[in-house]
């Protein structure tokens, strides 16, 4: 998996960190982000708002980076004014009171416009907490040329998928690789099978990581890997971009965010590569998952709360917005508002993919997601103890049993912050 966070924003803006505070009402607004595409936001909203102007901070994400400099700076008491975070993390920042509530701010228009999926993962306790930015349905990002000369279909389900990974190992071609330290790839399998590893009833926390829909996942996936038709190596390593670059992987499962990740990482592959629908499980009912949905969230420290949400507000809904983060042809962000993806069609070009139309193909996946997910209130903690569970596969661990082991240490983790929890 090429991580989204990763990846930071292109540095096309002198940062001027430290030249302003949250505290101070009148001062400009200071924006944490590490998505790609921000600095052009910025400078297009500084551009028609002079009078309200943002200044943009460029972090590196994850669990070592952004979050932790966004707990360490809430602490400390100079906490951005906004910042970007993936959903599964608003929880966390919620309950450590960082992130504002802000229900009361968001407008009606911008509740109508983003829609119901989208809202679900930016709220917590029944209160809103960001504004989303996009909603990525999974994709399937492939070598044209490599199925073709091979004789091998695009698989439409995960049994035809199966077929088409056994041929091309057969020719010493892996389909696709599995990421030991991919919890959010494998969580987005885990909702196209109907899983919920968190529930919220009433006022307590609901936790089962091995349902019937988590088993499934985990169970056909660790088929995969017992018959060796999966490159299992860690994503973004370069063990594994070398073996996409080299045609040794053929696949790649990734949200629409990672359409513009992969043109980057393997440059030399521009043409061969197509795109097409995850497989499904069974047609006649569609579904599909998620990996890594964005949102924007105004920390409890701002005190200027109102201009903030002016901007979220501005980067969720606007053209012009989605039109400036395009515009270097570093993102392909597929926006939560559908009024959104006719311009960003137009920006984003896919000549990396044969010209194919990127945002109508998203389009027709994005109905298929649903909102009946929770992420749990400690991800960074349960992710972790994900990833130690998948690294011992290969010394004989299964997905099933590293599930059922975070599953043993995430109960724990959350009574100790005195959150009434069980296993449903």
């Amino acid at each position: 998996m090429i991580s989204r966070r990763g990846l930071l924003a292109a540095t096309g803006l002198t940062l001027l960190a430290g030249c302003s505070s949250t505290m101070d009402p009148n001062g400009p607004l200071l924006f944490w982000s590490s998505l790609r595409g921000t600095n052009t936001v910025v400078d297009a909203w500084n551009s028609a708002n002079p009078r309200e102007p943002v200044v943009l901070e460029t972090v590196t994400s994850g669990f070592a980076g952004g979050n932790a400099k966004l707990s360490n700076a809430a602490r400390a008491g100079n906490a951005p004014d906004v910042v970007s975070m993936a959903d599964a993390d608003l929880p966390m920042f919620a309950l450590d009171g960082v992130a504002a509530d802000v229900t009361d701010l968001v407008s009606a228009r911008s509740r109508a416009e983003l829609g119901e999926v989208a809202w679900s993962g930016a709220t917590f306790g029944g209160k809103v907490y960001g504004v989303p930015l996009d909603l990525p349905p999974l994709l399937m990002l492939y070598r044209e040329d490599l199925l073709r000369d091979h004789g091998v279909e695009v698989p439409t389900t995960w049994d035809e998928f199966r077929d088409a990974a056994r041929v091309l190992k057969a020719r010493g071609i892996h389909l696709t690789a599995f990421h030991p330290n991919g919890y959010n790839l494998l969580a987005a399998h885990v909702m196209q099978a109907g899983g919920r590893w968190f529930d919220v009833d009433r006022d307590s926390w609901v936790v089962n990581f091995t349902d019937q829909g988590s088993l499934r996942a985990a169970e056909y996936w660790q088929g995969l890997l017992d018959e060796d038709l999966l490159f299992l190596a860690p994503g973004s390593s370069q063990e594994w971009l070398a073996a996409l670059a080299g045609g040794r992987v053929a696949a790649h499962l990734v949200s629409v965010w990672g359409v513009a990740a992969l043109a980057s990482s393997v440059p030399g592959g521009a043409g061969k590569w197509r795109i097409a629908p995850v497989p499904q499980w069974d047609p006649a009912r569609p579904s599909i998952g998620r990996d890594g949905a964005s949102l924007h969230v105004i920390t409890a420290e701002s005190t200027k709360k109102d201009r903030a949400m002016r901007f979220v507000e501005w980067m969720s809904t606007s053209p012009e917005a989605i039109t400036a983060r395009l515009s270097s042809g570093r993102s392909s962000l597929f926006p939560a508002s559908p009024k959104l993806w006719g311009p960003a069609s137009t920006q984003f070009k896919t000549t990396f993919y044969g010209g194919q139309d990127l945002y109508g193909l998203a389009a027709r996946q994005y109905e298929l997601q649903h909102g009946d997910w929770t992420w749990g209130p400690r991800m960074q903690s349960t992710a972790t103890s994900i990833h130690h569970g998948l690294a011992r596969i290969p010394y004989g661990t299964t997905i099933a049993r590293a599930l059922r082991d975070a599953e043993a240490e995430t109960l724990p983790d959350m009574r100790s912050l005195g959150l009434a929890v069980r296993r449903s």
